[in-house]
Order: C-alpha cells, then sequence, then structure tokens
C-alpha cells in the first residue's frame, strides 16, 4: 500500500527563512510540493520520508532565492491490484459505494463488483445482499462503518485546472452542476467484494468470535454455517 520512490529536484527557500537551518526548510519545501499532490502513474505523495543529498545551496539573480539541488525519498500510496484494503463507507448512490481512508477518498465499488443478487435500494439510499437461503437485510451505517474491500482496477486520468474564465462564468450561474466525484478524480481505485472474506468486516469477525468460542469449548465449528449467519 505504501511504497518509497525517489527523487531528485531543485527546491527553492525563501529568504525570510535564511536564519531557520537548511534541513528544516529544505523538508517544508519538498512537503509544499509533493505532499498530497498525485506522481503520475506512481501513486499519491503523502510526505517527505528522508534527505539523502543536498547540495551547497545557490542564490540566482531577479528573486532572491536560495535553491537547493536535492535528492531524497517521497512515501506514497501506491495500493497493487489485488491488494486487500480496511475502509469507511462515505457516501452510496446507484451507481457506486465510495470508501474513505481518511487521507483517500477515491475508492469506488461500483454494482458489478458486488456479490452476486446485490440490488440498490432507492428509498433507503442503499444497497442490500439478498442470500439464496434469507430474505436479506439493508446494511446500516454502523454496519458499513468498516468494510475491506480487494483493489479490482487503478485509473488515472488528465484532470487539468478548470481556467479562471470558465469558474467566473459557472459563479454566476445558479444552476451549476457539478461534477460527481468518480468523474473528476485524477487517481480513483475500483474495489471488489464479490469475493470470500471481503466486505462489511462485521460479517467476518462474527464468524471469528465463533470459531475462537468453538475452540474453547472443544467444538467442532462450522466455518461455513457461522459466515452464512454472520451476513
Amino acid at each position: 500500500m505504501f511504497v518509497l520512490v525517489g527523487v531528485r529536484d531543485t527546491v527553492p527557500v525563501a529568504p525570510k527563512t535564511f536564519d531557520i537551518p537548511p534541513a528544516i526548510t529544505i523538508q517544508d519545501a519538498i512537503n509544499r510540493k509533493y505532499a498530497n499532490k498525485l506522481v503520475p502513474d506512481k501513486g499519491l505523495a503523502l510526505s517527505l520520508f528522508d534527505i539523502l543529498t543536498a547540495e551547497d545551496g545557490k542564490v540566482t539573480w531577479g528573486n532572491g532565492l536560495m535553491y537547493y539541488k536535492v535528492s531524497f525519498r517521497l512515501m506514497l500510496f501506491a495500493p497493487f491490484v489485488g491488494e486487500v484494503i480496511v475502509g469507511r463507507v462515505s457516501s452510496t448512490t446507484k451507481s457506486y459505494i465510495r470508501i474513505s481512508l481518511g487521507f483517500f477518498q477515491d475508492i469506488y465499488i461500483l454494482p458489478s463488483l458486488l456479490p452476486p443478487n446485490s440490488a440498490y435500494d432507492p428509498t433507503q439510499k442503499k444497497f442490500f445482499w439478498v442470500s439464496p437461503d434469507d430474505e436479506g437485510t439493508l446494511l446500516t451505517p454502523e454496519q458499513l462503518a468498516n468494510s475491506i474491500v480487494a483493489v479490482d482496477s487503478i485509473e488515472w486520468q488528465d484532470v487539468r485546472p478548470t481556467p479562471q474564465s470558465l469558474i467566473a462564468e459557472q459563479d454566476g450561474d445558479s444552476e451549476r452542476i457539478e461534477k460527481d466525484p468518480i468523474e473528476k478524480a485524477g487517481f480513483k481505485i475500483l474495489a471488489t467484494i464479490a469475493e470470500s472474506g471481503l466486505g462489511v468486516t462485521s460479517w467476518w469477525s462474527q464468524g471469528d468470535y465463533q470459531e475462537e468460542a468453538a475452540e474453547e469449548e472443544g467444538e467442532e465449528y462450522d466455518e461455513g454455517a457461522a459466515k452464512e449467519e454472520g451476513y
């Protein structure tokens, strides 16, 4: 989920910070430039991990900034296809379930990546799953607090800033239409819960508890029956 990427760059330091140790100002400059930014085809940069080398700073004519050539490592959020992640359901629409990790919001479960016999209830604005042997129940916000998902695919798209002239025009339009989050995300993860062991954590924690209890009492544990009951 998290990887380190080596980077070599020239970072500027403002004159007003010249009295601060360079190690601190260089670190701040790198985080200001890269933190919470997308590194194309790599992942989401979270923060500076460490500084490997830093050459002596040089002041160029014109702006008074001190420039340092620095080699450093960034910590990136870069999950791989098939990786299992635990997140929280932040919102649900008929088109997707949106999962949040706190620092990253663009994980989506499409209807095609839900377990078979899943459907959306427009009244409750929630998805529900109907067991072959059960009537099924709607997932409550409490049940959705923690969900286990597996990365099905990762998508990148080139998202450019909206021109200021268009922003001003849209601000004056009372019927301005806001883009759906899934459409404007430059880096998004499509996840699945259609496989065994995935989905709402309460589905599986109950089975784990029953397994432990059965072992303590010396009874044989029927894993299949427990998981079905846990749904």
